[in-house]
């Protein structure tokens, strides 16, 4: 029996507990309405379908009997089970951030609370059930670049209107998923989420591998033609393969001249620092620079790497070569050392990579192919017919050595392939 108290005009009903029975406003004044809310609660209760868990919830305050008659008259019970145990993932946002300090650098950890934010805006709750594969996919194709902020005008102005926002890159759209995942993969160690569910979302494909050089002869133009200390710094990067970060912490203490050798503290990873060797036609110009300074100086005191990448881009169009990035000199050291069949090994351990994935990746096409095979397969030939002699003919003739012809290769016969190095450091970084 619903019933109001004297004075309100709001309908009151018995709701059914474990315990036995409380009052409970229905939140209308709707007589008919009331009438059902109350047939519901018989349906849910101890006589029937015993809902204890929502009518606990209702007996605690927890949940408003219009919430619960709302769900039970669309047939959405389950649905309000769910959101019932729901969980606001916003909350666990600051506890990533701290998870997050000991496993990635700290300007990669602030990009991934931006690109968080846009799927989970600020100051709002987003819950544990919209985070699912089909949000993630959507939110994923629609990201679209920031417009350039201008300041308004006092005065009518004849400009432009701001152009549209466009679509960012693919390479710009796997950043954002990778923050997601990130953040995914803590709720899971945290149980908050029982499977990644962002695990199933494709990623766009990377775009292809950069790969833009200057050739020799222009790299000797365009060194010689800088100014000091840009020459030391021009040299280094093309004769060297430093990154420009590299470059700039660079130290007297750090430059060993007799071995022609620098010990460069690349922060990117832990790959990064590493000690390189220095080409011969850069090393003159990396001498005199080391002249000019004292034994406790840094090399380029004073340039950051704005500076650094803006004389970079000035010399090259003074000069009318193609406009490359500072950071594109590192292929051209890395061209010239795989033209000349340097070991994949040594040429990632130069540029501070971990491995030779992405050495063979994007220099695999310069690899030295027809003389370079026909060494190796005459030193195969060779090994075969000293351990098997009785094969004879079938290995086919091993075409003599010319005289005065290098050897057949400058590396050990008993290389694996011949991509190995005679380098302690470089065996265990491989092995």
């Amino acid at each position: 029996m619903v019933y109001r108290r004297r004075g309100q005009r709001t309908w009151l009903v018995i709701v059914p507990t474990r315990t036995g029975r409380t009052k409970r406003s229905t939140g209308t004044t709707h007589r008919p309405t009331a009438r059902a809310m109350e047939h519901m609660l018989e349906v849910l209760g101890p006589r029937a379908a015993r809902a204890w868990d929502l009518l606990d919830r209702i007996a605690d305050g927890s949940l408003a009997l219009p919430v619960l008659f709302d769900a039970y008259t669309r047939n959405d019970l389950d649905g309000l089970r769910a959101r019932l145990t729901d969980v606001d993932l916003t909350t666990h946002i600051p506890g990533w951030t701290d998870w997050l300090a000991d496993r990635v650098k700290s300007t990669t950890a602030d990009h991934y609370l931006a690109h968080l934010w846009t799927l989970m805006p600020e100051g709002e709750p987003y819950w544990r059930s919209a985070l699912t594969p089909p949000a993630v996919a959507r939110w994923l194709a629609t990201r679209r670049a920031l417009t350039q902020k201008r300041r308004p005008s006092a005065t009518a102005s004849r400009r432009a209107a701001d152009p549209p926002a466009r679509p960012v890159s693919g390479s710009t759209k796997r950043r954002y998923l990778a923050a997601v995942q990130s953040f995914a993969r803590y709720l899971v160690e945290l149980q908050v989420l029982v499977t990644n569910p962002v695990r199933d979302v494709r990623p766009p494909p990377p775009n292809p591998p950069r790969c833009q050089f200057l050739e020799l002869p222009e790299v000797l133009q365009l060194v010689e033609s800088a100014a000091p200390p840009y020459q030391a710094l021009l040299a280094l990067a093309y004769g060297a393969g430093l990154e420009v970060s590299a470059m700039l912490a660079l130290a007297h203490r750090d430059v060993e001249p007799a071995h022609r050798q620098i010990r460069a503290r690349g922060t990117k990873a832990w790959t990064r620092d590493r000690v390189v060797r220095v080409a011969d036609w850069a090393w003159p110009h990396v001498a005199a620079h080391l002249a000019t300074l004292g034994a406790a100086d840094r090399l380029f005191a004073g340039i950051d790497r704005w500076e650094a990448s803006s004389y970079h881009r000035a010399r090259l169009a003074a000069l009318e070569l193609p406009p490359l990035r500072l950071h594109d000199a590192r292929h051209h050291w890395a061209v010239r050392m795989i033209r000349a069949g340097a070991p994949l090994e040594l040429v990632a351990r130069q540029l501070g990579h971990r491995d030779v994935t992405m050495v063979a990746k994007v220099y695999g096409r310069f690899v030295p192919t027809d003389h370079e095979r026909d060494r190796w397969e005459r030193l195969a030939a060779a090994r075969d017919a000293e351990r098997w002699p009785s094969l004879g003919a079938n290995l086919g003739a091993i075409a003599p050595t010319k005289q005065g012809q290098p050897p057949p290769s400058d590396w050990p016969a008993s290389s694996r392939g011949g991509t190995r190095t005679r380098d302690p450091g470089i065996m265990s970084a491989v092995l």
